[in-house]
């Protein structure tokens, strides 16, 4: 055990883990401090693309993947092979990119067709593609507890309500729930839905996003603001 202290200058007993924790977190905050990127605890990236402003929560691990600007990914919400756009809320506790085993073979096992493996295999190679790449587009919200599945992409400004399981392409502002995920409404009307593919508001400098938040709190004026200056 070790001793720490916290804001309030009181001595706190870090256990091994704890101090290996905020070593890990340390180097995180140093790699991408251009970046400005902000991670809680046992926090793991690997082979991974950061863009400006992400947040990642406590037990996140985040591999093979990349995000966009301004996204965030809650707590103990796992990303493999997962490209995510600006601006995308996940919840916590979210599964991307779990593997995928046969099902037109005489096993299912892996010892069969991988070799990529943390156990001994039969197989001289690999097989079967076991991971398929997940796309989200921009302003993706996903709903904790939710499964997708490899090969799905989910358009901008799509709502995966909490506890789905999608299995299928999500179509832009498109809103799906259940299991498998199936589509509940759009949540916008068609015409605002075109114009906002048109607009990607996604894509402005931070100085014009500060300078026009209050365009976001109000849907025909943030239209009509376009359509003058465009």
């Amino acid at each position: 055990m070790a001793f720490g202290i916290n804001k309030k200058n009181i001595a706190i007993l870090l256990s091994p883990r704890m101090l290996y924790a905020h070593y890990k977190k340390n180097k995180l905050l140093k790699r991408y401090k251009e970046k400005n990127l902000r991670v809680e605890m046992f926090v793991a990236i690997e082979n991974a693309t950061i863009g400006k402003h992400v947040f990642l929560g406590s037990e996140v691990q985040f591999k093979n993947a990349a995000i966009g600007d301004y996204s965030y990914i809650n707590a103990k919400t796992h990303v493999n092979h997962t490209r995510i756009g600006k601006f995308c809320s996940i919840g916590p506790e979210v599964q991307f990119g779990l593997g995928k085993h046969p099902t037109n073979l005489i096993s299912t096992h892996p010892t069969f067709y991988a070799t990529n493996k943390p156990f001994d295999t039969f197989s001289d190679k690999n097989y079967f593609k076991e991971f398929q790449e997940i796309e989200l587009g921009n302003d993706v919200w996903i709903g904790s507890k939710s499964i997708i599945m490899g090969g799905v992409t989910i358009g901008n400004g799509a709502i995966v309500a909490a506890g789905s399981i999608v299995t299928k392409d999500v179509q832009p502002y498109e809103v799906v729930g259940g299991v498998p995920a199936k589509h509940i409404k759009y949540r916008l009307d068609e015409n605002t839905i075109k114009a906002l593919e048109e607009i990607k508001w996604w894509d402005k400098d931070e100085k014009w996003l500060q300078e026009n938040y209050e365009l976001f709190l109000d849907n025909e004026k943030f239209i009509k603001y376009f359509e003058k200056n465009t």
